[in-house]
């Protein structure tokens, strides 16, 4: 096509594109300088300054002020270029111009864009991003209506609405806990966009989260059959097995994904979870290991293992990893409850209480971490510190059950019934529940996970998962090789003593022995 027609700049920016996918930097950025060259486009001219952001062409640092010059020379071609507003916008975001940003998205509002839903999601995932949930769901609603209102001028732009609609549903879904209104945004974007693999693997959500097991499935198998790098689609379906008790189809599924995403840190995650739970030690500790050969910045694979070795009582191991896991994200709440556990485990009350004070300080917001505190609290006798740590958790996430349930728990333990039915008052408001009420019963929640499990380990796996698997390429019983990576040939001890060496932080449960060892 370029030989033929060697004037027409947009062969040029395709050319540009397929190199960049190719991971042939250079030359993409000579064919989108040769397609500037031509004729200047808003399309290339995005292209060129979102390789620059991905891949900068000198000293790998980017060039914020040519990437800007970029959008801005694209907007002056075609004001009314939805992608253009949206990346420039999450450029300003990135860098920590809110405002800036706001008002970019707002001028791509404003200029009534050929493609608005673009601007509409970026505009309500900055919201998101700043914790302004109700100025999202405002936003991703109005893109949402605007397009229905215009749908005959903007029919190319399904892809764009499909995306509205899942950050909306996910929003409905995880963070308000309304699972109706998340299936019907989903299924709203669904008329618009059938084949969409992340609207589909939300509704199978959806139907798993109300228990509709087998609507979920069907929906998670429709994902995968949209798009079978859909990594998460795999993972979520495996993971609703696994909670099932059905096994077999677990292990399948999460071997279908990592063999075509191997790079998916949540995939080796959940497969290393899967032979826990099965009691197959050596098996996890290998698909772990395996997993950060892979997917080396993946935090939760290090907080898995670092669980896996605390619980067959190897302490110092465990302790190595959680260090490298806090090192790599001290902002990870879960990393410093696995590591006041450690101590726990060893006895050592009084680094506890540093660790998980250390983790409130990184993870201000994480709300368990004040609830760990809390219980350490309690178990010392400090009953007002407790109770002021439970409350602090509440002004964070009022909505958290388990910490109205441990507030009154601890109320009940010093027979203050006033503050008792205050909190009462206060729970039944917000869930129509006593606080002091579990949801279910302990001994019925064991019983219906006992049969779950019995259920699952005689149950053969299920024609659909295993045509699923059969389509990928992977056998039943493929257990030694693995994503391209064989497990004979992974050994955890080696890559412990390769990926924890000192540092800041794996030095921190030492320093804090020794601080309590002077007191």
């Amino acid at each position: 096509g370029m030989q033929l027609y060697p004037e027409d700049h947009t062969l040029l920016q395709a050319a540009g594109n397929i190199e960049e996918r190719l991971g042939n930097v250079t030359a993409a950025r000579d064919l989108y300088g040769a397609s500037l060259m031509v004729e200047p486009s808003a399309p290339t001219l995005i292209a060129y300054a979102m390789l620059e952001l991905r891949s900068p062409s000198e000293n790998n640092t980017t060039n914020i002020t040519m990437v800007r010059r970029l959008f801005q020379e694209a907007l002056l071609i075609d004001p009314k270029h939805g992608p253009a507003y949206n990346a420039y916008g999450n450029l300003e975001r990135r860098q920590g111009n809110v405002e800036r940003a706001k008002q970019l998205y707002q001028e791509g509002i404003n200029a009534n864009c050929t493609d608005a839903s673009s601007v509409y999601h970026g505009l309500g995932k900055l919201y998101l991003s700043l914790g302004e949930i109700e100025q999202a769901i405002d936003v991703l609603q109005k893109g949402l209506d605007f397009f229905e209102a215009n749908e005959f001028t903007h029919v190319q732009r399904n892809e764009n609405v499909a995306f509205l609609a899942h950050t909306l549903g996910m929003i409905e879904l995880n963070i308000n806990n309304n699972v109706k209104r998340a299936k019907s945004i989903l299924e709203q974007g669904l008329k618009r966009c059938r084949n969409s693999s992340p609207l589909l693997l939300g509704v199978a959500m959806c139907e798993s989260r109300v228990g509709n097991e087998q609507r979920a499935r069907q929906m998670f198998e429709k994902s995968i059959i949209a798009d079978p790098d859909h990594a998460q689609a795999w993972q979520a379906f495996g993971v609703m097995e696994m909670k099932a008790g059905n096994y077999r189809s677990a292990k399948t599924l999460f071997e279908c994904g990592l063999k075509n995403s191997p790079r998916h840190g949540a995939l080796w995650q959940a497969y290393g979870t899967l032979e826990s739970r099965k009691g197959n030690v050596a098996n996890a500790r290998l698909l772990f290991a395996a997993g950060i050969q892979k997917c080396p910045k993946h935090v939760p694979l290090y907080q898995a293992w670092a669980c896996l070795e605390l619980r067959d009582g190897d302490v110092l191991t465990a302790k190595r990893l959680i260090g490298e896991a806090l090192t790599m994200d001290k902002r990870n709440g879960s990393g410093w409850l696995v590591a006041a556990k450690i101590e726990e485990k060893s006895d050592n009350h009084g680094l506890v209480g540093l660790i998980l004070r250390r983790g409130i300080e990184c993870s201000p917001n994480d709300v368990e971490l004040y609830r760990a505190l809390a219980e350490h609290e309690i178990s010392r006798g400090k009953i007002d510190n407790a109770r002021e740590l439970l409350e602090r958790g509440l002004e964070i996430d009022p909505l958290n059950a388990p910490l109205y349930h441990s507030l009154a728990e601890l109320e009940a333990r010093v027979f203050n019934i006033e503050g008792l039915a205050k909190l009462n008052k206060r729970a039944a408001e917000l869930f129509q529940a006593d606080a002091m009420t579990p949801s279910l019963s302990s001994s019925k929640n064991m019983q219906v996970w006992s049969k779950k499990i019995k259920h699952g380990r005689s149950t053969k796996i299920p024609d659909t998962v295993a045509a699923l698997a059969e389509k990928i390429g992977v056998g039943n019983d493929a257990d030694l090789s693995i994503a391209g990576v064989s497990l004979d040939e992974v050994d955890p001890e080696s890559l412990v003593e390769r990926i924890c060496g000192f540092n800041e932080e794996n030095n921190l449960m030492l320093e804090a022995r020794a601080s309590v060892s002077n007191k």
